[in-house]
């Protein structure tokens, strides 16, 4: 969802129409302050019913052109019911004929962002950013400090888990590591963000540190996860979604890359420091290592305890 960020400020800054966004709940809080829509339409669930019953109350409002920004299937068949004129995307997943704008795809690998872009090159809307950017309302902090009130300030964040696989995990005695050195060293209390099912991964990682008491786990939503992530000092994150959203929000972020292709991750900005090793088998964009995950277990923790205290040094 940050990755389509520059797209979707180009279109709201050159449309004469009303720009309507569709999608998960949770993406709202992601793209709130940024003014990037006239409308959010939250769809959620999975069941036929729930999809139909929300084309045919969308079917009155008559829309005239819609961009498929997910390559599923489903998202095209959804504008498709709606009977939407011109529907726009990248012909993937045996959906093309229900588009009527195809993106040319590239023909050697780009970025997530370079990506999405390419769809306003197709539209003829002239690029505004290259990088993605988010923001934080007054809103958002309020009720931040409402919920989360124990969290002062300076404090830095670890994101110890990955949603898209073991393969990317930095292993939890590295982080356990990692977070004392900060706390020792610094005298700065260290959180982690654990997503969907990493609490387990996360205590295992508390469990390891043995100034316990300074470091803590924290459960959030997205738009208190942003708010977090946007205090911070710095973040070291595993490859995964929350490294796009601080480096967004122009927060110092260390980034553990393992497994991956960089170059599917890669854009411009001065706030993403990327830590990887050089291996035979990298990449090999596998969700679950097949070796002895060198390219994670590589990179040790008093390397990247270095990389903070330089981004600590410079932020005084």
């Amino acid at each position: 969802m940050v990755m389509a960020v520059p797209f979707l400020h180009a279109l709201r800054r050159h449309s004469r129409d009303e720009v309507w966004a569709m999608g998960k709940e949770s993406a709202i809080h992601l793209y709130n302050g940024l003014g990037l829509f006239d409308r959010f339409v939250p769809i959620s669930g999975k069941g036929l019913g729930l999809f139909f019953e929300t084309t045919n109350r969308l079917n009155r409002v008559g829309f005239t052109r819609a961009v498929a920004l997910p390559h599923s299937f489903r998202s095209t068949l959804f504008f498709f019911n709606l009977r939407v004129r011109d529907v726009i995307g990248y012909a993937r997943n045996r959906r093309g004929f229900m588009l009527n704008v195809k993106v040319p795809e590239a023909k050697e690998l780009q970025s997530t962002v370079e990506h999405y872009l390419r769809i306003a090159d197709t539209l003829g809307v002239p690029r505004t950013i290259d990088a993605p950017v988010l923001a934080v309302s007054a809103d958002e902090e309020k009720k931040f400090d409402e919920e989360f009130s124990d969290m002062t300030r300076p404090y830095g964040v670890m994101i110890v888990g990955a949603q898209y696989g073991p393969s990317k995990c930095w292993p939890a005695a590295y982080f356990s590591e990692l977070a004392d050195e900060i706390i020792e060293r610094y005298d700065m209390n260290v959180y982690m963000l654990p997503g969907v099912n990493e609490n387990d991964l996360a205590r295992r990682v508390h469990e390891g540190i043995r100034a316990g008491d300074r470091a803590g786990i924290r459960s959030m939503n997205i738009r208190d996860m942003k708010v977090c992530l946007s205090r911070a000092a710095f973040v070291v994150s595993n490859d995964t979604g929350p490294r796009h959203i601080s480096a967004a929000l122009s927060v110092p972020t260390v980034v553990l890359a393992g497994p991956m292709d960089e170059r599917y991750t890669a854009y411009p900005g001065g706030h993403t420091r990327v830590v990887s090793k050089d291996m035979a088998c990298r990449p090999c964009n596998k969700k679950k290592c097949d070796g002895n995950h060198e390219c994670m277990t590589g990179i040790k923790p008093a390397e990247i305890a270095e990389i903070v205290g330089d981004i600590l040094e410079k932020r005084v």
